[in-house]
């Protein structure tokens, strides 16, 4: 016989596989989220960033798939972290939040390793939050004819449309007078506010007053980037009074 007749020998070779993938969403309240808003890490050992992955237009999170080979086993749990990276958009307030996920990996005995995660794999879940503001100042001045004007001799009133008074000033000694910021936030951008400013007749005598009725209009917007546009009507620091 061949020397081979005794040594029919033969070796097969046993391995398996598996993977897992991590998924979440992105909220963002106060605007519309846009694709690629906000990115993600998924961090593994020794603080390794794996993958980085930006939201969809939905808000949807999907990190690429990681694969597990069978001398993965002795080495399961894995751990890993995830975490929205925060790249400092003006107006936006991130959500802080990190991850813990946990992946226990286990050979089936037929090819394939059972890959178990936490439940927060795949609820990934972060909210940002947008805010923006402005504001805009009212501010005039008032002459006197005839005799020397004083400090707060006369008094200015700023109305709402709704005829609600919002403030009430008094003039400086050299007839300048500004009504306190009028402040907006988001939920004012799109609309446009009118305003009125009068002098109040206090009867003083010898006075005649200056029955100018000034409309001022405010026009709000959203300039993308934590600020509001706040564009008023010419006359918004040319409130004057002739007494």
């Amino acid at each position: 016989a061949t020397d081979n007749a005794t040594a029919l020998d033969f070796a097969n070779t046993y391995a398996a596989d598996g993977s897992v993938q991590f998924s979440g969403s992105k909220t963002l309240t106060g605007k519309p989220l846009a694709a690629g808003d906000f990115s993600f890490e998924l961090i593994g050992k020794d603080g390794k960033v794996i993958d980085t992955v930006k939201n969809d237009a939905d808000g949807n999170i999907t990190f690429a798939p990681i694969t597990y080979k069978l001398s993965d086993v002795e080495n399961s749990p894995f751990t890993y972290t995830v975490k929205e990276v925060n790249d400092g958009k003006s107006g936006v307030t991130y959500d802080g939040t990190v991850y813990t996920v946990e992946v226990t990996v286990e050979d089936a005995g037929d090819g394939t390793l059972t890959v178990t995660a936490t439940d927060n794999a795949t609820a990934l879940d972060f909210t940002n939050t947008y805010a923006a503001d402005g504001s805009v100042q009212f501010a005039g001045t008032k002459t006197l004819t005839g005799k020397t004007l004083a400090e707060n001799e006369f008094s200015f009133v700023l109305t709402d449309e709704a005829g609600n008074v919002i403030e009430t000033v008094k003039n400086a000694a050299n007839g300048s007078f500004a009504f306190a910021p009028i402040a907006y936030d988001l939920d004012d951008a799109g609309k446009t506010y009118t305003y009125t400013v009068k002098e109040v007749n206090d009867g003083k005598a010898g006075i005649t007053y200056d029955k100018t009725v000034h409309t001022v209009t405010v026009e709000v917007e959203d300039n993308g980037d934590g600020t509001l546009k706040v564009t008023a009507s010419d006359n918004a620091t040319a409130l004057n009074f002739t007494n």
